[in-house]
């Protein structure tokens, strides 16, 4: 019976290690209990609006820093507001966010001057 006493916490002392390393990489990109998403910049034209959804059809150049080609896509806006003087066919300067779900979402949105 003594050794069964010893054995369990040396067991549980050997599981620590493990779980510390794992619950960092849990908090990589985490400075003072929040998330820092990586905003990523690209230009396009605006194909659709649909303002009530908070969703925009763009047809967009290269977004070098995400490794993506020349595409059209729908994506969501983070605030409805920033839709406000956006029309279909400008041409636009966008910044775009991962959500924690993988969808990105148009953060910033101004027409191209």
């Amino acid at each position: 019976m003594k050794k069964v006493s010893y054995i369990l916490p040396a067991l549980a002392l050997l599981g620590l290690p493990a779980y510390a390393g794992n619950t960092h990489d849990h908090m990589a990109g985490m400075v003072m209990g929040t998330a820092q998403a990586q905003a990523h910049k690209g230009q396009g034209i605006v194909n659709k609006l649909d303002v009530l959804a908070g969703s925009v059809n763009l047809t967009h150049d290269p977004i070098k820093s995400l490794g993506w080609s020349g595409m059209t896509m729908d994506f969501k806006v983070k605030n409805k507001a920033i839709l406000d003087k956006i029309k279909t066919g400008t041409k636009v300067d966008f910044e775009i966010t991962k959500e924690p779900d993988g969808t990105f979402v148009i953060t910033r949105i101004t027409p191209t001057k």
